[in-house]
């Protein structure tokens, strides 16, 4: 619950500074709880990976771990298909 927590408050804080270096502090505020409200993560996501690269100069990859934590669980699932894919092919109905 810990991590959880520390996670949250990470991912926060980089929305703020993302959308903080974007539009001012004051009007982060609004736009992170108006992006909130209206469930848009994508745009949450996307301002957090803004403040953890030009604010905290972390390395993309790692912007990318704190804005979207659960890619690395779908890689092994969206390769593995791919494989398969290329193994066995559709037939084609033609």
């Amino acid at each position: 619950m810990l991590a959880l927590a520390a996670w949250a408050a990470a991912f926060a804080a980089a929305c703020l500074s993302g959308l903080g270096l974007i539009a001012g502090i004051a009007w982060a505020l609004l736009i992170a709880a108006a992006l909130a409200w209206l469930r848009w993560t994508w745009l949450l996501r996307l301002a957090v990976c803004v403040g953890a690269v030009a604010v905290w100069h972390w390395p993309l990859v790692l912007a990318l771990l704190l804005a979207v934590p659960r890619a690395p669980l779908l890689l092994p699932g969206l390769v593995s298909s791919t494989l398969a894919s290329w193994r066995h092919p559709r037939e084609r109905w033609s």
